[in-house]
């Protein structure tokens, strides 16, 4: 049975070398100097946070990309592959609906690290926009995997369109500034489109992953995924979780916050004792520190890529590390495994810190934008791994 009228779906949650060529000397190498009146063109402009990470304005969201959108290499979003979401016995008031999926942000990212390596991708999420401009707190994450060279080509159009974008700001990461002043018709905001159309479509998404709010019994998410191959959809082995989902339930509390994790999903790393704020008041301050540790290593992707972790540990650590920041006088500076950038700006914009009854990553919550650390610091290092992999 088709989805598209019915439910909301489980989050699944879902970069490359280039090879270098030298030359002959001996045949290429001009024998004398180069024409005094022949100039080398100009270097097209460095790429900043916000080039390789893309929030949508909510507003260019609504009429932008959404399932079937359709370019070389296919529809988006198929709806059999959609349809593999599973159903959870919930009405679909905050869930997944497929004729409302558009398309509210655009990662690029040239060494998304997976078990079988590294591989260049394209990534979309999606989430459900309602006729009067919100949006579900639920979400797809798809991904497109690109070859080296189609990489390359993605970053000469990025760079490309940057210099079409005077309005773009390097960093902190934030809604678009480009299509924020530019508009639904602006070159910068429609080259991007136009970009991926080019390389994200059906013959290139080789997973999705789930994020399903899942009302009217509590507060309670459900992530899960699926890897495509050739086809055929294989549900994902989360790390510590394994072939199933993993839920989030949160319990309302007077103040601060309270999550449950469900199966727990302790390994690679403890959070226990930062899931819940008055738990964590009174437990001994060794162990909450060490569950702060352990959220800023699930933070920092030179620790874990993202198929190291189970998924919810990702979507709380903002809350977490913020209320263990403010309120317990923890110092992210005092951590050595905490991410760091000497030129990236990595304040958090958005209230991901502070909406409790939300866990999105990179999107919105009905129309707040959503940004979580990890998300910050993954796009501090994805838009180095580019300018390194391919230099200007």
């Amino acid at each position: 049975m088709s989805l598209r009228t019915l439910l909301p779906a489980v989050p699944v949650i879902l970069a490359a070398s280039s090879a270098s060529c030298s030359s002959n000397p001996s045949s290429a190498e001009p024998s004398g100097p180069p024409d005094a009146g022949v100039e080398s063109a100009p270097l097209l402009p460095a790429l900043g946070m916000n080039d390789v990470s893309v929030l949508l304005p909510l507003s260019i969201a609504r009429a932008y990309l959404d399932p079937t959108s359709a370019g070389a290499k296919g529809a988006l979003l198929p709806e059999d592959v959609y349809d593999k979401v599973p159903k959870f016995g919930v009405e679909p008031a905050d869930g997944l609906v497929w004729d409302r999926m558009r398309a509210v942000a655009i990662r690029f990212d040239a060494c998304f690290q997976t078990k079988a390596g590294c591989a260049p991708q394209i990534r979309i999420v999606m989430q459900p926009i309602l006729p009067g401009g919100d949006t579900n707190d639920s979400a797809l994450h798809l991904f497109y995997t690109l070859q080296a060279e189609e990489m390359k080509e993605v970053v000469a159009e990025l760079r490309r369109l940057r210099e079409l974008a005077p309005e773009q700001t390097d960093a902190p990461l934030d809604v678009s500034p480009a299509m924020s002043a530019q508009g639904s018709g602006g070159a910068y905001t429609t080259g991007m489109k136009d970009l991926v159309l080019r390389f994200a479509g059906e013959q290139t998404l080789t997973r999705m992953t789930f994020f399903l709010r899942a009302p009217p019994i509590r507060e309670e998410w459900f992530f899960g995924g699926f890897d495509r191959a050739a086809g055929i959809m294989t549900q994902l082995n989360i790390v510590g979780i394994g072939k199933t989902n993993q839920r989030v339930d949160r319990v309302e509390t007077t103040e601060g916050y309270s999550y449950l994790f469900i199966p727990a999903g302790k390994v690679p790393e403890d959070v226990s004792a930062l899931l819940v704020t008055e738990a964590a008041k009174k437990a001994p301050v060794d162990d909450v520190k060490k569950a702060y540790a352990a959220f800023l290593r699930i933070e920092n992707p030179t620790k874990y890529g993202p198929d190291a972790l189970p998924c919810a540990g990702c979507h709380v650590s903002t809350v977490a590390t913020e209320f263990a920041t403010k309120e317990m006088g923890f110092d992210p500076k005092a951590e050595p495994d905490a991410f760091t950038s000497a030129k990236w700006d990595l304040t958090l914009r958005g209230k991901a810190a502070t909406t409790l009854p939300s866990l999105r990553a990179f999107g919105y919550h009905r129309r707040e934008p959503m940004i979580a650390r990890r998300v910050i610091n993954e796009s501090a290092a994805a838009v180095d791994e580019i300018e390194t992999k391919y230099p200007r």
